[in-house]
């Protein structure tokens, strides 16, 4: 074995032992942070196509204390997604209006660490697919959403950075918006996140969850300016051969807050956020630029 190989194979096991990150390998089946836009309202029946573009900077890898660990740790990401959603005509439940979605990602990774070479990734990530209820209600919306993610990306155990987790996971959200008045909106959604266990590593990554938050304000021609963000945790510890991981279950704490604006009608828009960490614990100090766009067909 070289040394190189050697010292790639060491900070491996030091990245799954120690505080780096949390959840396995620092990441997640949940895209935080990109539900920052009227996300309990559901268009009206037909079919829409969403396009997701994320460019996710990694400016450090903070401990449970939130400080940086010393390893030397960042990442850059870049995650292109098409959502297609199906919203079935009026009248099928009196529960509300029910849809289908389905995502697909394309995700390009490069991660560094002090004294082993980068690791880099690209290709198709996991598939997530499943249904979702619509409420509405004068000024008041929301959305309960039951989403399903399979392990369809390409994963090695020996690679830092990888397209797929490797595992199933089960995504339980209820999102809200709210119009005080016409040209104002507020909105949030509280997701719960269940993981599988990683059958290469016997890994588990702990209950995440995730709160994102969202206030809007429109003016002339449809456009808007608002501020949105997200506070991501876990509410278990991750577990490897069945013990805890890390120190304090590896569990991840963060915080984002930031500037968005776009414009939009019922048939199609656009619009651009960005999010910048005001803590980070067990996982990347991280800024986050969003372009999404929206299309009905």
């Amino acid at each position: 074995m070289t040394a190189c190989r050697a010292a790639y194979l060491l900070a491996c096991a030091l990245a799954c032992a120690s505080p780096v990150k949390a959840t396995e390998n620092g990441g997640s089946v949940v895209p935080v942070g990109v539900q920052s836009m009227l996300p309990g309202l559901l268009m009206p029946s037909g079919n829409y196509l969403y396009n997701y573009n994320a460019f996710v900077k990694g400016f450090s890898a903070r401990d449970s204390h939130g400080r940086d660990n010393g390893l030397g740790m960042t990442m850059s990401t870049e995650a292109h997604a098409f959502r297609l959603l199906h919203v079935a005509d009026p009248g099928l439940t009196e529960l509300g209006n029910l849809a289908f979605e389905a995502n697909l990602v394309y995700t390009r990774t490069k991660l560094d660490m002090d004294y082993v070479d980068p690791s880099t990734a690209a290709g198709i990530s996991d598939v997530t697919f499943g249904p979702s209820l619509g409420r509405h209600f004068g000024a008041w919306h929301d959305l309960f959403t039951l989403l399903a993610t399979a392990p369809t990306g390409d994963y090695d155990p020996n690679r830092l950075a990888n397209e797929g987790r490797n595992y199933w996971a089960i995504q339980a959200s209820w999102a809200w918006t709210w119009y005080p008045r016409p040209d104002i909106d507020l909105s949030g959604l509280a997701k719960v996140v269940w993981n599988g266990r990683n059958p290469d590593t016997d890994y588990r990554s702990g209950i995440e969850t995730n709160l994102e938050y969202s206030a809007n304000y429109y003016f002339a021609q449809h456009f808007f300016v608002g501020v949105s963000g997200f506070w991501h945790s876990q509410i278990s510890d991750d577990k490897q051969y069945g013990r805890p991981a890390g120190d304090n279950g590896n569990r991840i704490n963060e915080v984002t807050l930031g500037p968005q604006f776009g414009w939009g009608t019922p048939r199609y828009g656009a619009y651009f956020s960005w999010k910048r960490s005001l803590y980070s614990k067990n996982t990347l100090d991280i800024s986050q630029l969003w372009l999404n766009t929206f299309i009905a067909f």
